[in-house]
Order: C-alpha cells, then sequence, then structure tokens
C-alpha cells in the first residue's frame, strides 16, 4: 500500500468515527426542531478537519481542498480533493449509504484515490497502476456480458440538474428490466460507481454529476478494469454524464442510454 493511501485511510477513518458519532446527535437535534441543514453543515466541517489535520502533518507541501471550506492549505505538490459526506439526504435521515472521498491529483490527474463507507467501515482505494482494493483485497470489475440477472446503479433524477431526464430514465428502467436486469438506486454517486469497480454491482451510471461526485470512485474503477464515458460514447465526461461498467456489459448499456438521455 501507498505512503499516501495509507495516511488517507487514517485520515478518512477519524472522519468516519467522528460522523457515526455525530450523526446519532443530528437526530436528536432534528427531534429538538433544528435544522438540518444547519447540522450537516457543522457535521461535515468537522469531518473535514478531522481529515485535514492528518493531511497538514504529514504533507505540509501539498496543497488541500475540501467542498465546504475550499482550499485550506496551499503547496507546491499534488492536490487533495477532500468530500467528507457525499449523500447529504441519507445523512439527514440516519441512514447509511453516504461516503467520505478523496482524490490525490498531480498535474491534473488522479495518482490515489478512495472512498470509505463510515458505516459499513468499506474502503475502497486505488494508486495509479497499482490496481484498487476493497478492505486490503484486490477488486475487478464484474464480468457480465449480458443484461440477464445483472444488478445496475443508477440515481432518480430529482434534483433541478437531473429532473429533465425523468422520462428517460424510466425508459431506461422498463428497457433493461424486459432484458432481466434489475436496478438499485443509490444516493452518493461515488458509491454507486465505487461498487461497480468492486463487481457488487455490474454497472453503474450518472446523470449530470459534479466532478467531485465521480473522481475518486471512478479512478478506482478504472483501475478495477472498468470503461467509462459519457452517454454517447465520448470519453469527455465533463458534463458529468457518464457510464461505467465492464467493457462487455458497456457495449451493450452505452446504445441503450445513448438513445433515451443523449
Amino acid at each position: 500500500m501507498q505512503p499516501r493511501i495509507n495516511i488517507a485511510i487514517k485520515a478518512a477513518r477519524a472522519a468516519a468515527e467522528y460522523i457515526v458519532h455525530s450523526q446519532e446527535k443530528l437526530l436528536f437535534d432534528k427531534e429538538q426542531g433544528q435544522d438540518a441543514d444547519q447540522v450537516y453543515q457543522v457535521v461535515c466541517s468537522g469531518a473535514e478537519r478531522a481529515i485535514v489535520y492528518h493531511l497538514e502533518k504529514a504533507y505540509p507541501g501539498d496543497t488541500i481542498t475540501t467542498r465546504l471550506q475550499g482550499s485550506v492549505q496551499k503547496g507546491e505538490e499534488g492536490e487533495w480533493i477532500i468530500d467528507a459526506i457525499q449523500g447529504q439526504p441519507l445523512f439527514t435521515r440516519g441512514l447509511t449509504g453516504h461516503v467520505i472521498t478523496m482524490s490525490y491529483v498531480v498535474a491534473g490527474k488522479v495518482e490515489h484515490a478512495l472512498v470509505l463507507n463510515p458505516h459499513t467501515k468499506d474502503e475502497f482505494y486505488a494508486s495509479k497502476g497499482r490496481g484498487a482494493y476493497l478492505n486490503n483485497t484486490r477488486i475487478r470489475t464484474s464480468t457480465a456480458r449480458t443484461l440477464e440477472k445483472t444488478t445496475v446503479a443508477a440515481q432518480f433524477p430529482v434534483t433541478d440538474r437531473t429532473a429533465p431526464y425523468l422520462s428517460g430514465q424510466l425508459a431506461i428502467f422498463s428497457e433493461i428490466a424486459e432484458k432481466g436486469a434489475r436496478v438499485v438506486m443509490q444516493d452518493a454517486p461515488a458509491l454507486m460507481l465505487a461498487n461497480a469497480a468492486a463487481g457488487r454491482l455490474d454497472a453503474a451510471w450518472g446523470i449530470k454529476l459534479q466532478e467531485w461526485e465521480m473522481q475518486a470512485s471512478l479512478f478506482i474503477a478504472k483501475e478495477a478494469g472498468c470503461l467509462f464515458a459519457n452517454f454517447d460514447g465520448s470519453p469527455n465526461i465533463e458534463n458529468g454524464d457518464v457510464l461505467c461498467a465492464n467493457a462487455r456489459l458497456f457495449k451493450v448499456l452505452l446504445p441503450i442510454l445513448n438513445k433515451h438521455l443523449s
């Protein structure tokens, strides 16, 4: 395991412990009438500080950027990009599908990435050219060739960015269900993409994702043997539309998504 991944895991574990304890308090605060979004901001900021503490001490020459606080340390080496709680709606309702994500970027390219689920303790991570791992075990993506008996993941379009794609997404669900696939919904895009990397899911796709929602998990997926691209097959995913799957299933799903979502 690479030194930076070791430090990242140590930092994320500290944040995860803080998040789990804070989530219990959050539910109490909601019962007392406090605004859930405000409490989320407080907890997420605290989790960011827990991560930053470890990174600052280990790598004073790195830049550190967090989702809420922005740039908290300027350096001349690589950059850490941190999202301490991805899946805010799940977190604020006491559910367990939210994750911590961390990427280490050098010259615009990800070299290390981590996705950690605070409740299940699952740790997905990868370093460039060294493969992908889940809890210290090497992972590879699914080997499915057709949609029959597969399980795939997607979003249910409910945000302002994704609502225009509702009819297309429902059409996809109908078409792939007829071919024997199951669809699960995961509110944290990083988790569904990481599960596709680990072969727990056979494929996953996201609509209008932000870069920080998919950066770490797509790097892990690539190291695990996944392909990913825009719905038109282009490698450019800057618009946030992305399909992630093994090579054979990718070719099956891509024309379906292109037909209904492009």
